[in-house]
């Protein structure tokens, strides 16, 4: 078992701890509703210590990460972020992940806990024939996360970064001051306006105890993983292992956006290319239940009495007070606000076909 910087600091807070992919990390707090609905109306803080990150560096960077990623890496500025994929060459998702370029010689790679070994392998097995060195930087790093409306609020107060206000989404820079050697990025996984710091490991609770005692006045609640996937099933973002696996490629997960034909050659792109031209077998969509009842991965999706798919995530809403989820359905056979069924046990429940973000039309 694997622990962040900041385990004791959960346990002086009383967290309900869980293991999550080799890791002890923060169940919750004080209850996932009440940390999720802090994010969705004032601020968040979270140990997402267990992410991984993976330097690029050397004379070819730029080309070797644009042959790896589904999106275009040279279309990114120095000191911005962009959301991508790594496939096999069937494309099947190895990981998804977000790359911070720093130049055209030293990229950042944050990828998913459980995936950050099979991800550097992956990445060291395809950089013969390029000038790059690949390091992973894993352990240097904490990551703490503050998600909100507010987040910029508590960003000023704790950091002094009286310029993050006017920060663009997706771009970071490395912080001075109090903050010193924090790469501070606005990104973030739960629909929110927020950043996501990368902290020198030894600094971690300094920086967390910074921020909540800065956000007290904000309405900052400390948050675990139970609320972290509940805001991301709101928004509808995959969550590696549900909507994504190595069987499954981007285009058939609905990311079809983060995969650039026309960037030139990547691993994985002719199947992905016709996919997109003859179109994928299965699609991903999102949905509101019309009838009580909590949807669950695996749950079966039917309509008109056959089913078509299966559940990849799902969730009570905290926003709308009912149940919410995203499936994997046969293409073509659901449209956007159509009648649906999900399987709960042993009964066909109604729900209806939504656009994502689920919880916007909850919120006033």
């Amino acid at each position: 078992m694997t622990y962040t910087p900041l385990y004791e600091t959960h346990k002086s807070f009383g967290a309900k701890m869980i293991d999550f992919a080799g890791w002890k990390l923060p169940l919750q707090f004080e209850g996932i509703k009440r940390e999720h609905m802090a994010v969705r109306t004032a601020c968040g803080l979270f140990d997402v210590s267990h992410m991984g990150e993976i330097e690029i560096t050397g004379t070819q960077a730029e080309a070797f990460c644009q042959k790896l990623n589904t999106n275009d890496m040279a279309g990114l500025r120095d000191g911005r972020a962009r959301y991508g994929l790594f496939c096999y060459p069937d494309g099947g998702a190895i990981d998804d992940l977000i790359t911070y370029r720093f130049s055209a010689e030293h990229f950042l790679v944050c990828v998913n806990a459980s995936n950050t070994e099979k991800v550097y392998r992956w990445v060291g097995d395809n950089c013969e024939g390029f000038d790059v060195e690949i390091i992973d930087a894993s352990s240097a790093y904490a990551q703490i996360a503050v998600q909100g409306p507010r987040s910029v609020s508590v960003m000023e107060r704790a950091l002094g970064e009286g310029s993050v206000r006017d920060f663009p989404r997706f771009s970071f820079r490395i912080l001075e001051g109090d903050a010193v050697g924090v790469i501070a990025a606005r990104t973030g996984y739960t629909g929110e306006d927020g950043f996501e710091l990368f902290v020198p490991a030894g600094d971690a609770v300094g920086i967390w105890e910074k921020l909540f005692e800065s956000g007290s006045e904000f309405g900052i609640a400390l948050c675990g993983l139970g609320a972290r996937d509940t805001l991301r099933m709101e928004a509808g973002y995959p969550l590696y292992g549900n909507e994504l696996d190595e069987k499954t490629t981007p285009v058939e997960a609905g990311l079809n956006r983060y995969v650039k034909m026309d960037k030139g050659d990547f691993i994985g792109r002719d199947v992905l290319l016709e996919q997109v031209e003859s179109g994928a077998a299965r699609e991903s969509i999102g949905f509101k239940m019309l009838d009580r009842g909590v949807p669950r991965h695996g749950y079966g999706v039917v309509k008109n009495g056959k089913k078509i798919g299966e559940v990849t995530s799902g969730t009570m809403s905290p926003v709308l007070g009912i149940g919410v989820g995203i499936a994997s359905v046969a293409s073509g056979e659901v449209k956007c606000g159509d009648e649906i069924g999900v399987e709960i046990r042993g009964d066909v429940r109604k729900a209806v076909s939504s656009e994502f973000p689920l919880h916007k039309d909850g919120m006033s």
